[in-house]
């Protein structure tokens, strides 16, 4: 998981929103996000779909994160050993780790087509270095 996996999730969750705030939105995500400057003609129905897509995977990405960085922020320590990896709470946040981990790499991963397809279908192409 790089900085490039990262950038492009939160593409994928700002995305689909952007398509309320029209062509200039979607173009400013993508070169912000995922550094692609407007090339060809954009095509915004076609592109609909992968956003979707894409929005539809980041959306459990980002819950898992949040809720792990999370954990045990609010345990109550009542009934610790009925939690996966208790009965501390380390041991907890180490099985939710793997767990979540293992549900990301997948979504990472799936990301990088859909968005690369996405960026594509709005005309963007990737800005070169000289």
């Amino acid at each position: 998981m790089t900085i490039s996996d990262w950038k492009r999730a939160v593409y994928a969750l700002l995305v689909l929103p952007g398509y309320l705030g029209g062509a200039k939105a979607q173009r400013g995500l993508t070169r912000r996000w995922l550094g692609h400057e407007s090339g060809s003609r954009p095509r915004f129905v076609a592109a609909f779909g992968p956003s979707a897509a894409a929005f539809l995977l980041a959306l459990p990405l980002f819950y898992l994160v949040g809720r792990i960085a999370t954990y045990g922020l609010f345990w109550t320590g009542s009934d610790p050993e009925g939690t996966w990896g208790g009965p501390t709470l380390a041991g907890a946040w180490i099985v939710h780790f793997l767990i979540a981990a293992g549900m990301a790499i997948p979504i990472f991963l799936a990301l990088r087509p859909l968005t690369r397809l996405q960026s594509r279908l709005l005309g963007s192409s990737p800005v070169r270095a000289h």
